[in-house]
């Protein structure tokens, strides 16, 4: 499976077929998931955010240090502010792509100007960024917390799923670049302000912006299958495949953390009157 032509003008090029080899994601995604199950601790305690809205003893809430909260707020900042350029730049190219083009042309990228001018680079750089994302799962683990395994699947499926779209070159990944990269600007500006102290509202709604993403993301993944045209090569549908594989487990094991999660702040706030 040898992968597609390198996009242009990406940084460190050299590295390109190294991380274009579908070893490399697997046997990251397969040592982060190994490392997890080894690591996490049987009984975890629990953040400061859900701490307060579960009146939760002062034992089970997790402490950090000086150092570890900068270390928590620079990570999530960092990734903020970079999903926050990957959307500046790929929302515009999207909806350009849209005014330039018929709407089949543009749907499927049938002269791939979308992937040349903007999916191919941005969307590398995206797959990238989801093995430095792991770094969420460290951060968890070693504030004494457990990582679920919402968060464990979640992080080593996403590399798995963004390098197919990458390696095969498909259309539609730009579904899980425009929407994920929109999402994660806000989630973690979200978590920068939780890891300082601060306790912004709308938590709940994150969720459901996360859950909606899903099924509108597999919505027009699937569309992709039936458009003539649109997925020219087997590579290309399996790799909507291996997406959509990726999202109904997810979608799934976020409806359940939701339903957990606010269920049981609801009843401790109920409690607590």
């Amino acid at each position: 499976m040898e992968p597609g032509p390198m996009p242009a003008g990406i940084p460190f090029p050299e590295y390109y077929d190294f991380f274009m080899n579908w070893k490399t994601p697997l046997a990251i995604a397969a040592t982060y998931t190994a490392a997890v199950t080894l690591f996490n601790p049987k009984v975890g305690k629990v953040s400061r955010v859900v701490a307060k809205s579960t009146n939760a003893k002062p034992a089970e809430k997790t402490q950090s240090g000086i150092a570890m909260t900068a270390f928590v707020f620079v990570h999530n900042l960092i990734l903020c502010i970079y999903s926050g350029i990957t959307f500046y730049y790929m929302f515009p190219a999207l909806v350009r792509n849209f005014a330039t083009h018929s709407l089949h042309g543009a749907y499927c990228d049938t002269d791939r100007s979308f992937w040349n001018n903007a999916l191919g680079y941005w969307g590398y750089l995206f797959y990238l960024s989801k093995f430095y994302e792991v770094i969420d799962t460290i951060i968890i683990i070693l504030k004494g917390r457990r990582s679920s395994l919402l968060q464990t699947y979640h992080h080593a499926g996403a590399m798995i799923t963004m390098w197919s779209g990458i390696h095969y070159q498909a259309t539609p990944i730009w579904i899980f670049v425009v929407f994920n990269s929109f999402i994660h600007t806000i989630m973690y500006a979200y978590y920068a302000a939780t890891s300082i102290g601060l306790h912004p509202p709308g938590k709940k709604y994150l969720t459901s912006m996360q859950i909606s993403q899903f099924l509108v993301g597999i919505t027009i993944a699937v569309s992709y299958l039936f458009v003539p045209g649109c997925l020219p090569t087997k590579g290309m549908q399996m790799a909507v495949w291996i997406n959509v594989g990726y999202l109904f487990p997810l979608t799934y094991l976020f409806v359940d953390f939701a339903k957990r999660t606010y269920s049981k702040r609801l009843a401790a706030a109920k409690k607590a009157q």
